[in-house]
């Protein structure tokens, strides 16, 4: 039973750097020109490639730790896009009020 559980605490260990690291990804043209087109925000995508893609924020806010939120207004609920102390996306959701 120890080893598996050391083996687990290894893999998460191994993971970890990947999921917490939030560098920008180098997207070729054809992959960002796809995004755009479909309207489409990637993990990893630089902030000029989302304002390529869904334009000029509707709101920006700087508080977010290590990074900022921008806030795209939408009627079935804001899309906010988080990015990281890079300046390159780590994730989105909705929030609605």
């Amino acid at each position: 039973m120890r080893p598996t559980l050391i083996l687990i605490a290894l893999l998460g260990a191994a993971l970890l750097p990947a999921v917490a690291s939030a560098e920008c990804k180098n997207f070729n043209s054809s992959e960002v020109r796809t995004a755009v087109i479909k309207k489409t925000i990637l993990v990893g995508m630089a902030a000029r490639d989302v304002k390529r893609t869904w334009g000029e924020p509707t709101k920006i806010r700087s508080a977010y730790p290590g990074g900022d939120e921008w806030e795209y207004w939408n009627p079935a609920g804001d899309q906010v896009v988080t990015f990281g102390p890079q300046g390159c996306v780590t994730g989105w959701y909705t929030h609605r009020d």
